[in-house]
């Protein structure tokens, strides 16, 4: 079998080095020239949110069931034109009904969010406030503090897991991959300037869980061939490697699609979570094969 995968680890390694530094300068770029890392949402900004619905839109839907393109373009250009009169907002389409819309906006006062309401009446007549948020700028503040904290322990819930299950070094392997996976995502997050927001650390979550479950499947293949093969620990992982293989891409792939799809048919509001998603199971993925086993072979010659 040919050693494609841990004999280049440290290609691998030099690759993955470059993508986390890149993402590092383009955070530091974002707090030079910004004041922050990330393009925050309102969830750790703090602001407002209305949720407006459109009934010369909803009337279209309930006829045919889909909404020309233009009709939805022409509405919600009307709608931003109407919000910037007032302030400056970000519009989105949710994916509540083709009608709605939801306009979210910096922190404002109730009376500033009546001229908003009546600034978008005034161009869409039969717009109706469905419903309106207000998230304070501690209640953001104290998100930014916990996300972290919250990604850390589920890491270390993650560490003491797979020590449990495999051995010490194997948990080492499969949290270094880990903060791999989120530095890498946090990184092309920042340089595609996403937005960030409670989704956003649903979405980081849901990758280390994902990521954690292929490397598992291939550590779990690892440990049955070490007990029934005495060649040495690289070739058993190369080998092993190439057994779950198939099993990773078919997995992956057909994650992707459908994130795919969510992204480019799923409404304008779901797209900064599905792209987030799409990048972290790529490199989830990438990081079972191409960095927790190497990192597995090495800790274990070292340890040896």
């Amino acid at each position: 079998m040919n050693a494609f995968f841990i004999r280049y680890k440290l290609i691998w390694g030099i690759f993955s080095s470059m993508l986390i530094l890149l993402g590092l300068f383009s955070m530091a770029t974002n707090l030079l020239r910004t004041g922050a890392i990330f393009n925050y949402g309102i969830d750790f900004t703090g602001g407002s949110s209305l949720t407006i619905s459109v009934g010369s839109v909803e009337k279209v839907f309930a006829k045919s069931r889909q909404i020309p393109d233009a009709l939805r373009e022409e509405t919600k250009t009307k709608i931003e034109d109407a919000v910037k009169s007032s302030g400056t907002a970000h519009v989105q389409l949710t994916m509540a009904a083709r009608h709605y819309f939801l306009v979210r906006t910096s922190a404002m006062s109730t009376e500033q969010l009546d001229r908003v309401v009546a600034s978008i009446q005034g161009k869409v007549p039969d717009a109706t406030v469905i419903e309106s948020d207000f998230i304070g700028a501690a209640i953001g503040s104290d998100l930014q503090k916990q996300a972290p904290w919250i990604i850390a322990v589920a890491i270390f819930l993650l560490l003491i897991y797979i020590t449990f299950r495999f051995e010490f070094w194997a948990a080492i392997a499969a949290i270094l991959a880990l903060v791999h996976d989120t530095m890498i995502t946090l990184g092309l997050t920042a340089i595609l300037g996403i937005q960030v927001d409670g989704a956003f650390v649903a979405a980081i979550l849901t990758i280390l869980g994902y990521s954690i479950n292929d490397t598992i499947v291939i550590f779990d293949r690892i440990r049955e061939n070490a007990r029934s093969m005495t060649d040495s620990f690289e070739a058993i992982a190369e080998l092993s490697i190439w057994q779950t293989l198939t099993r990773s891409i078919y997995t992956v792939s057909t994650v992707l699609i459908v994130l795919a799809a969510i992204y480019f048919f799923g409404g304008t509001s779901l797209k900064d979570f599905s792209l987030v998603l799409m990048i972290g199971i790529f490199f989830g993925g990438y990081s079972s094969i191409f960095i927790a086993s190497p990192l597995l072979v090495m800790f274990k010659k070292w340890s040896d």
